[in-house]
């Protein structure tokens, strides 16, 4: 019995303490889309939407995030299942840190922002109602840097799965040329067992004739030198045969160190770019906003916006792309060839927010026309000395931060 009033009295601190807690759809627009992004993962997205009941399927990450964020502005089916989810999920926090006094919270919260291991903190700081606004500004400033910071970790980790991708391409040629040298060697080894094994018989058949008469005593002496050079010719292929023996079970040594080298490889390959990924979608949990966004939000003026690329390096598109769309824009791509005419490219130009336009990778008649089209329609144009990952990554940061 004493057990159960126990229970019964944590039950009620808890309920208490959730009581002192805003919910999701109540607390300041500025941190909706940062808690969501940073409490819950791709999986949790999953989840949560499954709850609701909502049909998800072939959805893209952002697709998931907005779908949730589109719903986070009063109290809904999707916002209730979101709210319930982060209450389970940081109940240790909550009973940990809601009640706690606000100057002792904050000193929480820099040993957390040093530490990397924020999520928990942050959703309480979000939720908390009577945090002061310069707390409060502090945190939401220390989170957007840290989105900045993330976002050149992806770029090296891109460079170094890039390098590792080469040093395996040589790696996997280095490899087949072993293969296709063990293959000749062994094929040269079956025909020396070979021409030993004829060697073998003809020397049984010539001692076999060596009891003959003494009328073939002449047929003997012959057949004896024969030998004798038969025998000098064996000694020769067996030492070859010998040669090529240890350069085989050398080149199969070579061979297994190669795979292990390849397998250790690919072992970094796959690490490094899970790090990407992940990397990436934390950049655009924290960065990505959905339709709801409004002017608080930290990318509301690339929230929704097309970005054109024109020129750059045409085999790293796919890359430009998902740098463009994991900050919450749409891509449109131009190579900068000007073999087509202009129309193509005065058509993308008009239905683009922002024009991109790096020179070190452009023509000077692509530049001078991009140029000439954002004058005529009044748009947005960056030129860029770069193509890189980073120059076009610090354009798209740099665009924001001036709208804003």
């Amino acid at each position: 019995m004493p057990r159960q009033i126990t229970t019964n009295n944590n039950q009620n601190t808890t309920a208490e303490m959730n009581d002192q807690l805003s919910h999701i759809w109540q607390i300041h627009s500025s941190f909706k889309c940062p808690v969501i992004g940073a409490c819950l993962d791709i999986n949790e997205h999953r989840k949560v939407l499954k709850r609701a009941k909502c049909q998800i399927k072939k959805l893209k990450p952002h697709q998931l995030h907005r779908m949730i964020m589109e719903n986070l502005n009063d109290q809904n089916r999707i916002s209730q299942k979101a709210n319930s989810y982060l209450r389970y999920k940081y109940r240790d926090s909550i009973a940990e840190l809601a009640d706690m006094d606000v100057d002792e919270f904050f000193a929480i919260w820099k040993k957390a922002i040093q530490s990397g291991k924020i999520d928990g903190v942050f959703y309480i700081a979000a939720m908390r109602k009577d945090l002061p606004i310069e707390y409060l500004e502090d945190i939401f400033g220390a989170t957007h840097m840290l989105c900045h910071a993330n976002l050149a970790e992806v770029m090296w980790s891109r460079r170094d799965v890039q390098k590792q991708a080469e040093v395996n391409q040589k790696i996997a040629k280095l490899l087949k040329q072993e293969k296709m040298r063990n293959k000749t060697l062994k094929k040269e080894n079956t025909s020396t067992i070979a021409a030993l094994n004829e060697t073998r018989i003809l020397l049984q058949r010539i001692k076999a004739g060596s009891d003959k008469t003494d009328s073939q005593d002449k047929e003997v002496e012959k057949n004896e030198i024969e030998n004798n050079e038969l025998k000098d010719s064996l000694r020769a292929l067996e030492n070859k045969y010998s040669r090529q023996l240890d350069q085989l079970r050398c080149l199969e040594r070579e061979k297994r160190r190669l795979q292990i080298e390849l397998f250790d490889i690919q072992s970094t390959n796959n690490t490094l770019a899970d790090e990407v990924k992940q990397l990436i979608y934390q950049i655009s949990s924290v960065v990505t906003s959905g339709n709801n966004c409004d002017e608080t939000c930290p990318q509301y003026q690339l929230c929704a916006k097309r970005i054109l690329i024109v020129g750059g390096m045409t085999k790293m598109k796919h890359m430009y792309r998902q740098l463009v769309e994991s900050s919450g824009g749409e891509f449109d791509y131009h190579d900068g060839y000007m073999k087509n005419g202009s129309q193509n490219i005065e058509a993308l130009v008009m239905r683009s927010d922002l024009i991109l336009c790096p020179v070190n990778c452009n023509s000077h008649g692509a530049c001078k026309k991009v140029k000439k089209l954002c004058r005529k329609h009044s748009k947005s144009i960056k030129m860029l000395p770069s193509s890189s990952l980073s120059s076009i990554s610090g354009a798209l940061m740099e665009n924001s931060i001036k709208l804003n």
